[in-house]
């Protein structure tokens, strides 16, 4: 009777070794692909028109091929519908992002009031719209706004997510059908902060 609860207890402790030692190897050999490689920072200034069929924007992030990442911020008007009667909102936006198929709480968490006027900010950490991060590479942020009626401005840059830092991405610039309240939005500017 001892001889056999003394073999029982050694297999028990067998197990137990090579279960633990098990999982502590698969655990430091797994790769880790779940934080963040760094982040881009955004940053304008937002003059706040007094004109009709105006002041509507959406910052975002698409890949290399141009399919969207990530929505940071579209104004509510625009995402909540004024799309479909006023096809002059942020048309590329639109079209990207299809908030005609998204769920209310994920336009919630997207959209917001139209600002007052001021300096704005927007950061994106790598997430995409699931919130799993991305694998490095190029992609390209994006702030188009609708400044009146069919008057549109589209900035881009193009950064390496996952490489070093840029403290200063070059930004393109580009209006469609006329530059009617242009001062909306001035002095885009946007820098990667790459991981420590």
């Amino acid at each position: 009777m001892g001889i056999k609860r003394y073999q029982f207890c050694v297999i028990v402790t067998l197990l137990s070794f090579i279960l633990f030692s098990s999982k502590g190897l698969s655990s430091t050999s797994a790769p880790s692909e779940n934080k963040s490689k760094g982040l881009l920072e955004i940053s304008f200034d937002f003059k706040r028109q007094g004109t009709i069929a105006s002041n509507q924007f959406a910052v975002w992030i698409e890949d290399e091929k141009g399919k969207l990442v990530k929505t940071l911020y579209v104004s509510r008007f625009t995402a909540k519908g004024g799309y479909l009667f006023r096809k002059d909102c942020l048309p590329i936006w639109v079209e990207k992002a299809k908030p005609s198929s998204l769920p209310p709480e994920a336009i919630d968490a997207i959209t917001g009031a139209t600002p007052s006027t001021g300096p704005r900010k927007y950061t994106w950490d790598g997430k995409d719209e699931n919130g799993n991060y991305v694998p490095s590479g190029k992609y390209r942020f994006c702030i188009e706004a609708t400044l009146y009626w069919t008057n549109r401005v589209l900035y881009s840059g193009v950064f390496l997510y996952g490489g070093e830092s840029q403290e200063n991405i070059p930004i393109s610039v580009k209006y469609f059908d006329g530059e009617s309240n242009k001062d909306m939005i001035q002095n885009v500017k946007a820098k990667y902060i790459a991981s420590k």
